[in-house]
């Protein structure tokens, strides 16, 4: 009983989360949106080893769905050389680029947990304070699917001669004007991200054995899993080339952000000695 009494009750619980998604670029392209949303759900445990410190793990699925759209790439190639053997200068824009990223995962975190202690009764609308907590971590995000489309709408092509002085805008069997871009869809094999994780909020007393808590959390991606996959803009000079579009690779770094609401019901089992033991 004595060292029941030095450590909070173990915690089996219920989540559910979600909010704003998106990719945070470095450096940032100029002209770039990002945006999206995403949520998970599942089950959690904590395991305390103190009245204020403990572990906290569990497995949950989630999903989220990121949009980031570029307005223009430019590229400029020296040296190319015509049919009669003149050279030029070729000035590339691919125009409106746009990537979704639509995925399915396995949410397991890892965390340690902190919690105030205050004292709150059953009863906590008389007059008593609520508990607060902070958690951070990692989590692992196992990809159960990930899906992707890659788009360009429209590529451009000029051309200059530096031996005659003279720009060339259209010329269509020299690949020289303006052409349809290409639009594809592709998926990734199963892969994990690690995740950097903070959560704070409050804590509730609801019942003689059920806390609620309600928070708000972040998360960041260590890694981006899309980094093999992605290509540079600068070799897609053609409209033929484009009928190889993947990913485009525009940022040294690519990381997920992620913040939102989360709540969570948790179910503990009393000690017969001290109705609220946790306080």
């Amino acid at each position: 009983m004595s060292l029941s009494a030095q450590k909070a009750p173990n915690e089996v619980s219920l989540f559910c989360g979600g909010g704003f998604y998106a990719h945070c670029f470095q450096p940032l392209p100029k002209e770039i949106s990002t945006v999206g949303f995403g949520g998970n759900a599942g089950v959690g445990f904590t395991a305390f080893f103190s009245k204020q410190l403990g572990i906290h793990t569990g497995v949950g699925f989630g999903l989220y769905n990121i949009k980031n759209s570029v307005k223009s790439f430019y590229t400029l190639t020296s040296g190319e050389e015509d049919c009669e053997g003149y050279l030029f200068d070729l000035h590339t824009t691919l125009n409106n680029y746009q990537e979704t990223h639509r995925t399915m995962f396995l949410n397991i975190p890892l965390m340690l947990q902190f919690q105030t202690k205050q004292n709150q009764s059953l009863n906590w609308k008389k007059g008593k304070r609520a508990g607060y907590y902070a958690m951070a971590g990692a989590k692992a995000f196992l990809h159960l699917s990930y899906r992707y489309t890659s788009e360009v709408v429209s590529l451009n092509n000029l051309a200059y001669y530096p031996m005659f002085d003279n720009w060339i805008e259209t010329l269509p069997s020299m690949g020289i004007g303006d052409f349809e871009g290409n639009r594809v869809e592709k998926k990734l094999k199963i892969n994990i991200l690690a995740v950097f994780a903070f959560e704070t909020g409050i804590k509730w007393r609801i019942g003689k054995n059920v806390y609620l808590y309600t928070g708000a959390y972040f998360d960041c991606g260590l890694h981006d899993p899309t980094r093999k996959s992605r290509t540079p803009y600068s070799e897609y000079l053609y409209a033929e080339h484009l009928t190889e579009l993947t990913l485009l690779d525009f940022a040294q770094k690519i990381n997920l952000m992620a913040a939102g609401i989360k709540i969570r019901l948790v179910f503990f089992r009393a000690s017969a000695v001290d109705p609220c033991p946790y306080w």
